[in-house]
């Protein structure tokens, strides 16, 4: 077995040195390329993998990145000269919403100051009705030991289950700086209501 094995051996050196050398050398290159080739195309599959993963990670890294910064500019006052303070809403005051008996069945209308804030020179006031009103006035009257400083009227909208004023845009100019203090009063359907307030210009 071993003489046999030793002859093929022999058989195929001497038919490779019968082969011409470029025959021998083409095999060889055939090879070659037959290897870079394979060696290319996994290369091509890790680069396009990683370039994958790296764009998700990005990806993730800047949406978690926008979404820190939202939450920090949620968290820094817009405009710092005017503060709210409701004084309608203080806890011995305050008109219970949907806890009992349902607002809407209420004979005084009640409501909060959701948005104040000064924005491109104005003072924007929004406010936010406890009823369901298709209709009404929202008068609203800015002072300070005792003298209006200005006033306006606009109307109520109804929402799904609550009502909003048409809300406020009031020029700074026409306001003193310091504290004001902001009267609302409601008017539907013969049913009245006050929200009361406090803002710094």
């Amino acid at each position: 077995m071993v003489e046999k094995l030793g002859n093929l051996g022999y058989s195929i050196n001497r038919t490779l040195k019968k082969m011409p050398k470029r025959k021998r050398n083409f095999r060889w290159v055939k090879w070659l390329i037959f290897l870079m080739l394979i060696v290319g195309v996994i290369v091509v599959i890790i680069l396009i993998k990683n370039n994958f993963t790296d764009k998700t990670s990005d990806n993730k890294q800047s949406t978690n990145t926008s979404n820190i910064e939202e939450q920090k500019s949620e968290e820094k006052p817009k405009n710092e000269p005017s503060e709210i303070i409701d004084e309608s809403q203080k806890p011995e005051e305050k008109v219970p919403q949907y806890d009992g008996e349902s607002p809407n069945k209420s004979e005084t209308l009640t409501g909060l100051i959701t948005y104040a804030d000064v924005i491109n020179d104005e003072l924007v006031i929004r406010i936010n009705i406890d009823q369901f009103l298709q209709s009404g006035n929202c008068n609203l009257v800015m002072s300070r030991n005792g003298i209006t400083y200005y006033s306006q009227s606009v109307g109520i909208q109804e929402s799904v289950t609550t009502s909003t004023c048409d809300g406020y845009k009031i020029p700074v100019s026409e306001l003193p700086k310091g504290d004001l203090q902001v009267e609302i009063g409601l008017d539907s359907n013969g049913k009245t209501g006050k929200i009361t307030g406090k803002v710094r210009i």
